[in-house]
């Protein structure tokens, strides 16, 4: 669809339809000059050229961005009694940012504690349809570039800072297909492999179409606040990694989700032993250096299967090997773009997957590893929270099941956070309530 700056994907307008609000947090102690913070949220912000447009729906099929003009740049300070409670209840009112039409992209809220103003959150919320995590990510790491030239009176960094968020673009989906396979990938293989995969939802959990638009109704009767857990996954890490030293945080964790899925289909869905557990994984199509130059929706949802009678590491294997056998024969690149042709046969919302639960991980890993990450701050806790209000059905079927985001902090914390449930928000917490019980079970005391 031609007529814009701001390059096509499909994945974009989807999003549009989920009105998806995410905000993910940055835990902090020190010294926090507000006054920089904000000229530096102002100045990066405003050189994303894609934020002074706007995406124009009339169907999946006939969508295009458009210019709009300067857009609102909400930056606030928050003091409260209890900076988490007050965390959760800026993401259970972040669709106030799109409210009434108003076209705000992206915000950027301190949230100090009231007796302590050494201990704060910056909370960085942003709409989908612009972003996805890994994009709002690499804007918030410029962010924090650009506040710690600031506050350390380097001026040549700073100009750095600003050429780096201008080279910022959204490049087509077709672009970036061509850019991504140019070393070749067998498309055909790959859709032979994903035909042939096994999946199941065993327990229920994706609400069925013909369902979805009375649970979206009841759904807009009320906003919820994020169900966030925290764990310390270290035992559990070494378990695992005792046995399998190359598994990941990322598989580990995915693994006791799934068998926290597992426990609760023999507990209350009177499921058999040997029952598979089915999920999608988020998985990022773009290295981190690509990162830096393109900013939009460069996601792929891939099915991920594992037998949930195994131990815990057995299951972190598999997921293991999954993920790097997506990666290295670009199945994730394939599901991308047979998205994108869905969309434009306006296909997409015409069949539901039998897949339990979306994963999708988070993890800033400058954060994670950078004591101090914020210019005189020490760097305490990564955390999230997510609120949605789909427009219509369309949008509703990106969000029909249960959706998990993966936070890892220092100190090897998980923040582990909930979409909200259109159907129940008691199936969530029951959800949670199983999960949290694999997590305790090998938590560090």
């Amino acid at each position: 669809m031609a007529g814009s700056a701001i390059g096509v994907i499909n994945l974009e307008c989807l999003m549009s339809r989920a009105n998806i609000l995410f905000t993910s947090g940055y835990r902090f102690r020190g010294n926090l000059n507000q006054g920089n913070l904000e000229d530096a949220f102002n100045a990066i912000t405003g050189c994303i050229d894609k934020f002074e447009h706007r995406l124009h729906f009339k169907a999946q099929d006939d969508f295009h961005w458009q210019p709009a003009g300067p857009f609102e740049k909400r930056f606030s300070v928050i003091d409260s009694d209890d900076i988490d409670a007050e965390f959760k209840e800026l993401c259970r009112q972040s669709l106030s940012l799109v409210d009434d039409g108003n076209h705000c992209p992206m915000g950027l809220t301190v949230i100090r504690d009231r007796h302590n103003s050494h201990d704060f959150i910056v909370a960085q919320t942003s709409e989908h349809t612009y972003v996805d995590a890994r994009s709002a990510e690499i804007i918030f790491n410029l962010i924090v570039d650009y506040y710690n030239a600031l506050s350390s009176g380097n001026t040549l960094r700073l100009g750095e800072v600003i050429a780096a968020a201008k080279r910022i673009r959204t490049l087509g989906s077709d672009e970036m297909v061509a850019l991504l396979g140019a070393d070749g990938h067998d498309r055909d293989a790959n859709i032979e492999g994903l035909t042939a995969y096994p999946i199941a939802d065993v327990g229920a959990y994706a609400i069925p179409l013909d369902v979805v638009p009375q649970c979206l109704e009841k759904y807009k009767q009320r906003r919820f606040a994020p169900i966030v857990q925290y764990f310390n996954i270290k035992d559990l890490l070494d378990r695992c990694r005792g046995k399998y030293p190359r598994v990941t945080q990322n598989s580990v964790v995915c693994a006791a989700l799934a068998k926290g899925f597992y426990n609760l289909n023999l507990k209350t869905r009177n499921s058999p032993e040997q029952h598979i557990i089915s999920f999608k994984m988020l998985s990022d199509l773009l290295s981190p250096e690509l990162r830096k130059q393109y900013s939009g929706n460069y996601i792929a949802f891939v099915p991920v299967s594992v037998e949930g009678d195994q131990p815990v590491e057995e299951m972190a294997k598999e997921i293991h090997d999954r993920i790097r056998h997506f990666k290295d024969s670009k199945l994730d690149l394939t599901i991308f773009k047979l998205t994108e042709e869905a969309v434009d046969a306006a296909q997409v919302g015409t069949a539901n997957d039998p897949l339990s639960f979306v994963v999708t991980n988070w993890n800033n890993y400058r954060f994670i590893n950078s004591p101090e990450y914020l210019h005189g701050c020490q760097s305490l806790r990564h955390q999230s929270g997510v609120n949605i209000e789909p427009k219509d059905t369309l949008g509703a079927v990106l969000v029909n099941r249960p959706i998990l985001v993966i936070n890892m902090s220092p100190n090897h914390e998980l923040c582990l956070s909930f979409f909200p449930s259109l159907r129940s928000e008691e199936e969530t917490l029951e959800v949670a309530e199983y999960i949290g019980d694999v997590f305790y079970q090998h938590q560090a005391t």
